[in-house]
């Protein structure tokens, strides 16, 4: 009887099986994250693409983008991210870059080049500063804003660029308390950068399109075909 199973015949029946059952898993998997991202949407008052994943509008007062995009050269090392971006509405200058630095992104017994240091010890190994000018520093250095971003450390990637937030993770979550998770502790770290920052001219928190005047890193999220 069970020669037949292992027959050229049986062996790809079986294959064929296996590969509907991925195919409808992806497709199962494909169908929450969307009903998830819909159902976040609509409980902020927020926009949703119909043809990519993402999501923008204001979170809580503040401009948001969350959106989906593919990083790695490629291959098995090629994976899809989720990218949060939160306007910081000019709390900190538009040339400052603080970006964090992951371990696996460096090369094994090579200093990491420094111009510019905060001063502070433990931000300073986890995070590369360009732009420092003398009146962001006090704001990083808040107690509030320096404890929140050593909280994102995690993340695969962690930047203040062009006067947003940007977090990175991998993968796409499916559920709306995932999706909420997500955006706890930047949005945390968001506030307390606005909090900390003194007080600007009106001029320097003029809303702008999400995707314009703040280039990405890496590819522009929202697009699974970057």
């Amino acid at each position: 009887m069970l020669s037949g199973v292992f027959s050229p015949l049986g062996i790809l029946a079986s294959l064929l099986v296996l590969g509907a059952l991925v195919l409808a898993t992806l497709f199962e998997l494909k169908r929450r994250q969307r009903a998830a991202w819909e159902a976040f949407a609509k409980a902020h008052g927020l926009s949703i693409a119909e043809r990519r994943m993402e999501v923008q509008g204001r979170y809580q007062g503040r401009p948001l983008l969350l959106a989906t995009g593919k990083r790695g050269a490629g291959g098995k090392k090629r994976h899809t991210v989720t990218v949060l971006r939160l306007d910081l509405e000019g709390a900190l200058p538009a040339d400052l870059l603080l970006e964090h630095e992951r371990p696996e992104d460096k090369i094994p017994g090579a200093a990491t080049p420094r111009e510019e240091m905060l001063g502070d010890a433990e931000l300073d190994a986890a995070f590369q500063v360009e732009g420092l000018s003398p009146e962001a520093r006090p704001v990083i250095l808040d107690p509030g804003v320096r404890q929140r971003l050593l909280g994102l450390k995690g993340h695969r990637r962690v930047s203040l660029k062009g006067g947003w937030l940007q977090v990175e993770q991998r993968g796409v979550p499916a559920s709306t308390t995932a999706l909420e998770t997500l955006l706890r502790a930047p949005h945390d770290l968001a506030r307390a950068i606005t909090e900390a920052a003194p007080a600007l001219p009106a001029s320097t928190t003029v809303e702008a399109p999400l995707h314009a005047g703040a280039p990405l890193d890496e590819e522009l999220p929202g697009s699974e075909h970057a």
